[in-house]
């Protein structure tokens, strides 16, 4: 039980680290000693090397500490499970989502926008009918996958519902026969 708890408080103190690095400005950095009870229980795996950390990371990770503490139970579940998905990870799935992060980053805020609401709306559908829509884009062939994304860069914001309605009515031998005729 002792050593899930440690695991946990390291799990939290990663999260931390990582969630904090995207946030911005830097203040004075406090002795541990002048952390609150709760931050020092969230960061005391970093007690006794608090010294000799850089400054900005100190103060990083006290506010990651206190967004932490403000963190609902949920937001806390949800956090961890994102932090186990990460490190089941390999190498180059993490540098691919590092380079996907650094694109949406570069968007238009209008782009990122409409990429959300593409996600809401696909979280919002019935779980089964996510499961068969993510089934059916893995049997598509990487070409096929490749023509859509043009298809849907190159297509104006009117016609993308009238698009993704389209290949969503097609069977997959009736969607790769659709999109080969397209190629030609």
């Amino acid at each position: 039980m002792q050593k899930n708890k440690l695991f946990c408080l390291t799990e939290i103190a990663s999260i931390l680290l990582v969630a904090v690095l995207l946030t911005g400005t830097f203040s004075q950095a406090k002795p541990f000693s002048e952390l609150s009870n709760e931050q020092q229980q969230i960061l005391r795996e970093f007690s006794s090397t608090w010294d000799s950390l850089p400054e900005e990371k100190q103060i990083l990770l006290e506010r990651g500490a206190d967004r932490w503490l403000n963190m609902s139970p949920e937001q806390r579940d949800t956090a961890r499970k994102r932090l186990e998905r990460w490190n089941k990870l390999s190498p180059e799935e993490k540098q691919k989502m590092r380079e996907r992060f650094e694109r949406f980053k570069s968007l238009s805020p209008e782009e990122k926008q409409r990429i959300r609401a593409a996600r809401e709306r696909f979280l919002n559908l019935p779980p089964e009918r996510r499961e068969e829509l993510k089934k059916r884009w893995q049997n598509l062939s990487n070409e096929q996958k490749a023509k859509i994304r043009q298809r849907l860069r190159n297509s104006t914001p009117e016609e993308r519902p009238e698009f993704r309605k389209k290949m969503q009515s097609l069977s997959p031998e009736e969607r790769r026969e659709f999109l080969r005729k397209k190629a030609e």
